[in-house]
């Protein structure tokens, strides 16, 4: 399969490379999705740059542990481990894999059943790679710093 990968730290354009790699297999509790869709963000050009230096004590100090970025996604399950219950083979699924490490720029990705939900009918495959992480974030905007509560308007 074909993957977007980097080896060192810096400006997307001169690290970034297509490589071959081995298609990967559902370990315990992981759920194998052929990637339809993903979003790429403000922590993807971070991880990829190295950028804040601080963002190199989670990543990796002089080179990116991980070598596939991305954190976003949606696709189809195409695999699981005998222990997932709560997806199945051809669901619909999006989610936010940053929890559970990284790897959206590629065909396909194994990951933990619980970083990923069923998609809505009603979305797009490129509509539900583009929810999680901004959605997050409105979310933590308003619940937590805007202290806004159930039922309760922000726009007349």
């Amino acid at each position: 399969m074909k993957a977007i990968q980097f080896r060192s730290y810096g400006f997307p354009e001169k690290v970034l490379e297509s490589k071959e790699v081995a298609k990967p297999v559902p370990k315990e509790n992981e759920v194998l999705i052929r990637i339809h869709a993903i979003a790429i963000n403000d922590y993807d050009w971070s991880f990829v740059r190295g950028k804040p230096y601080l963002y190199r004590l989670m990543f990796g100090l002089f080179k990116p542990k991980q070598k596939t970025p991305g954190m976003q996604l949606a696709g189809l399950v195409e695999d699981i481990d005998v222990n997932v219950k709560k997806l199945k083979i051809g669901d619909a699924v999006f989610g936010d894999l940053s929890e559970y490490g990284f790897g959206t720029f590629a065909e396909y990705i194994s990951i933990n059943e619980n970083s990923i939900v069923r998609k809505p009918d009603e979305l797009s495959f490129l509509e539900a790679s583009a929810i999680p992480h901004a959605s997050a974030l409105a979310l933590q905007a308003l619940r937590d710093h805007g202290e806004i509560e159930q039922e309760q308007k922000i726009f007349n």
